[in-house]
Order: C-alpha cells, then structure tokens, then sequence
C-alpha cells in the first residue's frame, strides 16, 4: 500500500515527532508505543522509554529490566489482563500464579500491569481487589 510508504520512521510524523507531542507539556513524561499484542515483548521505537508490552493468553518470560533496539533500551513492561479478557470476566489465574508472574517479572527489573474490569458503579469486582491486594502483600518488603 502506498499508506506505508508514505511516512518512513525519517519523515513526520514519525515516533519521534509523537514522542516530542507527547513531551510538550511534560518533558518528564514516559512514552511507550502500542504495536498491539507481540510475543516476544519487543521495543517498536528508540523514542519510547517502556515497552507497551500487551499480551494476551501468552505470559512471556522476562529476561531483563530493558529491551533493546537500535542501541536504545526501553524498560520491560507486561500489560495484560486477570479477567477472562480486557475489562471482564472472572479471575482467570489462581493468586499464587498471578503473584509468581507479578515477583518474576520485577526480580528481573521489568514492570507490569494487570487490567481488571470496572462495574457499572465505577468499582472493582471484589474477586479483583482480592487478587491485587494479594499481589500487594507479596510484593512489600519484608
């Protein structure tokens, strides 16, 4: 198509254009670009500072606080969800694997979020604040 032509990474807009947007009014922000679900987690840009990291059924190892590309590292980031699928659905992990994915992950220096369903009342299904508060307790110090 002549689509992806059109905007090679040297001409805007391009990741660093958006990356220069996305820093206007905060220079500190932190930017990631969302390629969609990739397995491995990879860096799409030298632009970004996390990796978007979304997955879906896959829960990849972590072989490191950074991804690489280009000479530029981008933090490792997992975002999936602890729900049947994004926003829904019951639990889908039992606490012990979610928690042992969770300590996984960081002991290597990565980060990762997990998304949960919000009901109509703008709450958190109860099964869901169980399982975060389950992986907070494992996660504090001491």
């Amino acid at each position: 198509y002549e689509y992806e032509y059109r905007f090679p990474e040297d001409d805007p807009p391009n990741f660093a254009t958006l990356a220069a947007a996305l820093r206007a009014g905060n220079p500190d922000a932190i930017v990631a670009f969302n390629p969609g679900v990739k397995v491995p987690i990879i860096s799409t840009s030298v632009h970004e500072d996390y990796t978007a990291g979304e997955i879906s059924r896959a829960l990849p190892e972590c072989r490191g606080a950074f991804v690489e590309k280009d000479g530029h590292a981008a933090r490792y980031h997992v975002l999936t969800y602890l729900g049947e699928f994004w926003g829904r659905g019951e639990p889908r992990f039992p606490d012990e694997m979610v928690v042992g994915y969770t300590k996984h992950v960081t002991s290597k220096g990565g980060v990762i979020t997990w998304d949960v369903p919000i009901q109509t009342n703008g709450l958190i299904p109860q099964p869901f604040v169980e399982q975060l508060n389950c992986i907070g307790r494992a996660m504090r110090p001491g």
